[in-house]
């Protein structure tokens, strides 16, 4: 019978596995259509960084688990725990921003010509590269904590990671989780507030629409209303996997005891955004779907 331990790692590198495939996926196809003349739009480079993003922090997961269960030496000193876990705690910072970003370049994106936002339209292309270099900013000073607490054991028994962390001074250590919590709040309020907008507008617009159409669609086919279950979809995905994990990471931040299945919950948690997020992208955009790539990943389903 599959143990407890054996089972949450198959589910991780699963987890991982179907992540990693469907971020490349992603990042090739948006890179292909750009290749081939597409004229990007204001958010394709904010979401091939969000890819980008999510493809390394998966894979920096993937490598280190993978490593403590194998049993290799690609994680043994306290050099390489510490710039595993700092890559580890930056991507999952820049998921969060570079998400919340995302929907704001899209509420100024839709935005009509009499809102506030609309001379903010003309400057996005401008930036956002901008925009996405200032993000990782803070993100790096924020993970600077992991590099001197985070150490190297040298007797680990387990199949676990070989990497642990030490006990930073209350102090020291409530301010980080503070720094951590008003990014976290920030980022959620940016995109509730935007795509909360977003809705707003496209409901009016549907509204409008409706009247003008002499045969008008069934509302469950309008343009409008699958927007609006795509915004929709989307912040439900980030709040939820993102609210689970701010939870469990201010538990295990203030806790003087090592949970280790409740630390597995965690990372897989948090890497759930990071997994279903590039197949919301692959499902409802319509260069994706006219790709022979997505064609045939969705006619040959693993």
């Amino acid at each position: 019978m599959m143990s407890i331990d054996v089972a949450q790692e198959v589910c991780f590198l699963s987890q991982t596995g179907v992540g990693i495939m469907g971020n490349s996926l992603l990042n090739m196809l948006y890179l292909s259509s750009f290749l081939l003349g597409s004229k990007p739009k204001p958010t394709d480079l904010v979401i091939i960084h969000l890819a980008l993003v999510h493809t390394v922090m998966l894979l920096t997961r993937c490598i280190t688990r993978t490593a403590g269960i194998l049993g290799l030496g690609i994680v043994q000193t306290s050099v390489e725990c510490k710039l595993f876990a700092y890559v580890c705690r930056i991507t999952r910072g820049l998921s969060i921003c570079t998400t919340s970003l995302l929907s704001v370049v899209q509420a100024i994106t839709i935005s009509p010509s009499t809102s506030y936002l609309f001379h903010l339209k003309i400057q996005i292309p401008d930036l956002i590269l901008p925009v996405l270099a200032i993000l990782w900013i803070p993100n790096m000073l924020i993970s600077t904590q992991v590099l001197y607490q985070v150490v190297a054991s040298r007797n680990a028994t387990t199949i676990e990671t070989n990497c642990y962390a030490v006990p930073l001074n209350t102090l020291l250590q409530g301010l980080i989780l503070t720094l951590m919590a008003l990014r976290d709040i920030l980022s959620l309020g940016l995109m509730s507030c935007s795509s909360g907008y977003m809705v707003l507008l496209l409901h009016r617009h549907g509204r409008q629409v409706k009247h003008l159409h002499s045969t008008g669609q069934a509302p469950e086919k309008s343009p409008e209303r699958r927007a609006t279950k795509i915004i929709v979809l989307l912040v439900n995905c980030f709040v939820f996997f993102y609210c689970g994990d701010f939870v469990l990471s201010l538990f295990l931040g203030t806790s003087m005891k090592n949970y280790v299945t409740l630390l597995n919950v965690s990372m897989f948690v948090v890497n759930g955004y990071a997994t279903i997020s590039p197949f919301v992208f692959l499902t409802c955009d319509t260069r994706t779907q006219k790709s022979p790539q997505t064609r045939l990943l969705y006619a040959n389903p693993l």
